[in-house]
């Protein structure tokens, strides 16, 4: 059964989703989901959205004006704002959909994927993982055994998380970043692109480098 989607976001990754609901689709006998349109509250390239055959439908704030079955989905990069939207959704009382690739390698048996979740092409979650809401893992991202990624968490492409490690919420890992075994990485966190993360991280910090430093 088709259900209907929004998805809020029209930016870069915003798009990659809406190519990601057709990736879906397409490896499904019956379409899962059919794309209503998207939301945003900025300036929006219409051209854009017309090749991945949508369009905009407005700022966030029509989707309460939507039908109660319409899903969304959170398609926006900067972790923050993400968690802001969310909650604004939730006071609302919408209901999020949860999209993982069909590429995507994840542990049928236990791992856990919170609502709202996006997982890209060729993400891994091996085994024993547990993601919170509304986690974003971009295309080629690892995540390693026994890990806990908190609400609202960012892991973008080719960056790996190692075994029994616990990001805070609304940590974003960059490009290529590698954060070590065992680890504990506090709310707020940025890692740079490139950086690896040797030891643990406290809440707010930025690091880069290798080993990662503070900045």
């Amino acid at each position: 059964m088709t259900r209907p989607l929004v998805v809020i976001g029209a930016g870069g990754f915003g798009r990659e989703v809406l190519e990601l609901v057709d990736d879906v689709n397409a490896a499904t006998t019956s379409p899962a989901w059919e794309v209503v349109g998207v939301l945003d509250d900025g300036e929006v390239d219409a051209a854009l959205l017309s090749r991945l055959g949508t369009t905009h439908l407005g700022p966030v704030s029509v989707l309460p004006t939507l039908d109660a079955e319409v899903r969304h989905v959170i398609a926006v990069g900067g972790c923050s704002a993400r968690a802001a939207i969310d909650a604004r959704c939730v006071g609302w009382g919408r209901t999020a959909a949860t999209l993982v690739h069909p590429s995507a390698v994840v542990g049928r048996r236990s791992v856990e994927v919170g609502e709202g979740s996006v997982l890209c092409a060729y993400a891994s979650a091996t085994t024993n993982i547990r993601l919170g809401r509304h986690v974003h893992l971009n295309p080629h991202a690892s995540v390693g055994h026994d890990s806990v990624l908190g609400d609202h968490t960012t892991v973008t492409p080719q960056a790996g998380i190692a075994g029994a490690v616990t990001l805070g919420a609304r940590v974003f890992v960059g490009t290529g970043a590698i954060v070590g075994p065992g680890l504990t990485v506090g709310d707020d966190v940025l890692v740079g692109a490139g950086a690896v993360v040797v030891r643990d991280v406290e809440p707010g910090a930025t690091v880069a480098g290798v080993p990662a430093r503070r900045h």
